[in-house]
């Protein structure tokens, strides 16, 4: 069952009930966290998709994550359509001219033997303005995930980011 992506990040700030009852999340499984985490996650492994909820009784969805890479699968591919114009295969010069220069930047880090690729976070056009998209780049610099965020999300990266880089 193809899941439309469009849609289901579109819903973000709702909450996980009215988004289950427009038949947006094929799964039975619900969003859990434990009890002292901020985010209850469901992650829907077959589809590349997870997603990330406020872990109250209200849970709002805060984030959409799509996986277009799978370092355990050499054959997989993405199994639903990809929102807003993007492609299966994107690299960074294929993005940055699509949406031009980042509104935030993020190198590549080793972190203990694990790479971390680059991330470039960007404003989608008008009229989902109010939609964040971050592209992550495996060491070839081609997309291997993409994040959705609303708007308050990028500003509370940016600030983390600027107080990491001030030394705080």
């Amino acid at each position: 069952m193809a899941i439309n992506t469009e849609e289901l990040i579109k819903q973000l700030g709702n909450p996980y009930q009215e988004i289950l009852k427009k038949d947006l999340i094929p799964y039975k499984t619900k969003p859990h966290g434990a009890i002292d985490d901020d985010i209850a996650s469901l992650e829907m492994k077959r589809a590349g998709i997870y997603l990330a909820f406020s872990n109250n009784s209200g849970k709002i969805l805060k984030e959409v994550t799509l996986k277009l890479e799978d370092e355990s699968k050499t054959d997989w591919l993405f199994p639903n359509p990809l929102p807003f114009g993007l492609e299966q295969v994107m690299s960074q010069q294929w993005i940055r001219n699509r949406f031009g220069v980042p509104m935030i930047y993020v190198d590549a880090e080793i972190i203990m033997t694990i790479y971390c690729g680059i991330t470039e976070f960007y404003t989608l056009p008008i009229p989902n303005q109010n939609i964040i998209i971050s592209f992550i780049y495996n060491k070839d610099l081609f997309v291997s995930d993409i994040n959705f965020y609303p708007l308050e999300r990028a500003k509370e990266i940016q600030a983390a980011l600027e107080k990491k880089r001030l030394g705080g």
